[in-house]
């Protein structure tokens, strides 16, 4: 009787664990070239564009590039930012626009590469840069992230960010 009992444990052991989806690797981004964006920690870039901080965000789990500006300016600023080179026929990623005080605003919105998102004063935009050419990267994959603001006077600026895909480890489904 203990070996029937044995023999059934050990087969829906194996059947559970047969139908569990195996782990899939974690793969990020990591700088790979020189850029203008200021170093300000392990994963983490920053940046001014017209006046308007940027933090640029490579560690996250949920997203691969995270990318929030904080227009603490008096004028309103259209940022773009998509791979240099690239146009990707779908999304990208996702945009999410809110005034700082404010916890309820528009939904989160489709972003395509370069679109122009203008974020006015008191306003902060995060940018959920997901799929940044469009697909799931391979490792070892290069690009380079472009980012851009234009003032009311159309005055541009812009910063390049040389990426290359790597091998963060490994993620147990359901576990992101």
């Amino acid at each position: 009787m203990t070996r029937l009992v044995s023999s059934v444990l050990f087969g829906g052991l194996l059947l559970a664990a047969c139908s569990a989806p195996p782990p899939r690797p974690w793969l990020r981004y990591v700088p790979d070239g020189p850029t203008t964006w200021v170093d300000a920690g392990p994963g983490v870039m920053t940046g001014t564009f017209h006046g308007a901080p940027v933090t640029l965000d490579l560690g996250k789990r949920q997203t691969r590039v995270e990318v929030e500006v904080r227009n603490t300016t008096a004028i309103p600023i259209e940022f773009r930012m998509g791979p240099e080179g690239a146009a990707p026929r779908q999304a990208i990623g996702e945009v999410l626009l809110r005034q700082f005080q404010a916890i309820t605003g528009p939904d989160m919105l489709p972003y395509n590469a370069m679109q122009p998102v203008a974020v006015p004063p008191g306003w902060r935009a995060v940018f959920y840069l997901d799929a940044p050419l469009g697909r799931e990267p391979g490792i070892g994959q290069f690009f380079v992230l472009t980012t851009e603001a234009r003032d009311p006077a159309g005055k541009c600026e812009r910063r390049n960010l040389p990426l290359r895909a790597t091998n963060a480890g490994t993620l147990n489904p359901g576990s992101a």
